[in-house]
């Protein structure tokens, strides 16, 4: 199963960069992640944007998900979304606690490795 990186931050800058600075950085020969940059409200302000983490959310049940956040409102929208999933989907979609640029590295070189979702977030979770 492939890993889904979902970046929220209030900033669509910041996570447009990091989508690219994991896309460089971390060799993906296996298609074993896919980033995707939530950052900013729907019309690309500062802010943050429910529908910007639950459509690629809903788009992709096949997947893992890992959703990282910066602060504040971005961690309540994320919470929010999960809210809108049903149980399988609340099931492999993981709100992750960490910072945001190390944790998506973190994540991106996990991926690669074919680690579990627990093992993932463990190895997460050392970097905070």
């Amino acid at each position: 199963m492939s890993n889904l990186l979902i970046l929220v931050s209030h900033s669509p800058q910041i996570t447009e960069g990091l989508k690219e600075l994991l896309e460089t950085m971390v060799p993906d020969d296996n298609n074993r992640f896919e980033v995707i940059a939530a950052g900013g409200t729907d019309d690309g302000e500062i802010g943050t944007s429910v529908n910007r983490i639950l459509d690629p959310i809903l788009a992709n049940p096949d997947k893992e998900i890992f959703i990282f956040t910066d602060m504040g409102s971005a961690v309540l929208s994320a919470e929010t979304a999960l809210d809108f999933l049903d149980d399988d989907a609340k099931s492999h979609t993981h709100l992750v606690k960490g910072p945001l640029v190390e944790g998506a590295y973190v994540g991106a070189v996990q991926s690669t490795i074919d680690r579990t979702p627990e093992e993932l977030l463990q190895a997460v979770k050392k970097q905070s």
